[in-house]
C-alpha cells in the first residue's frame, strides 16, 4: 500500500489596520481672562480612549471623548494637547494653541479744573456752547486713566460719539474729551485690549437748565391763510437750537417725544401727531373745519428727562 502526502497549505493573511487619527475644534483660539471655550473631539477611526491636558485651565486634565467647556484664568499662551488611543493600542496625538488675554483696566472721572482754573466737574448748563467749527466752548471734560500702549479707547455716548471733542489725545488715543449734552445722561469708555478683551467704566453728568423749560398749546389760532396763527402747535421756550426765547416759539425744540390729539365736540379724533415740529391745519380727512371748540390732549417727555401730560381746548377761528 502506498501512501500518498497530503500537505496541508497554512495561508497566512496578514490584514492591515488603520491607525488612529488624532483631531479636535476650539470655538476660539484667542480669549480672554476668565473665558470659557468649548472644545470638541473630532478623532477617526475607531478610538477607544482620549487623554487631555489643558494647561492652566480648569479643569487641566481630562479623560474623556469630549471635554466640554474649558476656563481659563491667567493671560498667557498655552498649548493644549490630545493623545488618542485605538483598540489595539495604537496612539496618536494633536496640539493647538490657546491665547488668553490679559484684562484691560479703564477709569474715567471729570475734571475739576483746567490749567487750574476751577471747573464745575459734574454740572453743566445746558448746551453750554456749540461750536461752529465742530469744537465744544464749554461743557464737562471726562478723563481717562488706566490704559496702556496698544489699547484702544472707544466712546459710548447718547450722539454715537458725534458730541464729544477730544480735549487730550495721549499717543491718538482720545483720552480726555469735552462733552456738551443735551439732557443728563451716561457716558460710557470701552477699552479694548489687542486681543480683543473689554474692560469698561461709566460716568454720569448732569444738565442743569438755566430756567425752567415751559410747555404751552395755545387756546386759539386762525387757519385762514394770512400767515398769522395758520397752524396749531404744541410750543416751549426752548428752541431746536436749543437757545431759551423770551416767549414761546413754534418748534418744539425742548420736546424729545409726545403724543398730541385733537378732538371734536363729538368725541372724535380730528388730528394727531408725534412730531414736535408738525401742527394742525385746521382740516379733516383735507378738508377746513368749521369755526369751533375743540379738545385736545398732549403727553411729552423733554430733554431734561421730565415727563408731563395736559387736557386742554382750543378754539378755530377763520
Amino acid at each position: 500500500m502506498k501512501f500518498i502526502p497530503i500537505l496541508a497549505l497554512l495561508f497566512i493573511s496578514f490584514v492591515g489596520f488603520s491607525q488612529p487619527t488624532a483631531s479636535f475644534s476650539l470655538s476660539d483660539n484667542v480669549i480672554c481672562e476668565g473665558d470659557c471655550i468649548d472644545i470638541e473631539n473630532t478623532s477617526s477611526n475607531d478610538v477607544v480612549s482620549s487623554s487631555w491636558s489643558f494647561p492652566s485651565g480648569t479643569p487641566s486634565f481630562y479623560s474623556g471623548m469630549n471635554p466640554g467647556q474649558i476656563c481659563f484664568n491667567t493671560a498667557g499662551t498655552y498649548t493644549l494637547s490630545l493623545t488618542v488611543t485605538d483598540a489595539n493600542g495604537a496612539t496618536s496625538s494633536a496640539s493647538q494653541v490657546l491665547t488668553v488675554g490679559s484684562m484691560p483696566m479703564i477709569s474715567i472721572g471729570l475734571l475739576d479744573t483746567i490749567g487750574g482754573v476751577p471747573i464745575n466737574d459734574t454740572i453743566i448748563p445746558m448746551y453750554g456752547g456749540m461750536w461752529p467749527t465742530g469744537q465744544i466752548t464749554s461743557g464737562a471734560v471726562i478723563v481717562a486713566s488706566g490704559f496702556v500702549a496698544g489699547d484702544s479707547l472707544v466712546w459710548v455716548t447718547p450722539n454715537g460719539g458725534n458730541d464729544v471733542y477730544c480735549f487730550g489725545d495721549v499717543a491718538g488715543t482720545c483720552d480726555t474729551v469735552v462733552v456738551a449734552p443735551f439732557y443728563s445722561t451716561y457716558y460710557i469708555l470701552n477699552n479694548i485690549s489687542p486681543e480683543g478683551c473689554i474692560a469698561s467704566d461709566t460716568v454720569f453728568v448732569e444738565v442743569m437748565f438755566r430756567d425752567s423749560v415751559l410747555v404751552s398749546v395755545p387756546d386759539a389760532f386762525s387757519p385762514n391763510g394770512d400767515g398769522q396763527n395758520d397752524v396749531l402747535r404744541v410750543v416751549t421756550n426752548v428752541d431746536k437750537d436749543m437757545n431759551y426765547s423770551n416767549g414761546f416759539n413754534g418748534d418744539g425744540g425742548a420736546i424729545v417725544s409726545m403724543n398730541f390729539e385733537v378732538y371734536n365736540r363729538y368725541g372724535q379724533m380730528v388730528f394727531r401727531t408725534t412730531n414736535p415740529q408738525e401742527g394742525w391745519d385746521g382740516t379733516f380727512k383735507g378738508k377746513p373745519l368749521n369755526i369751533g371748540t375743540f379738545a385736545y390732549r398732549l403727553e411729552y417727555r423733554l430733554i431734561n428727562g421730565l415727563s408731563g401730560s395736559r387736557n386742554g381746548n382750543v378754539t378755530l377761528y377763520k
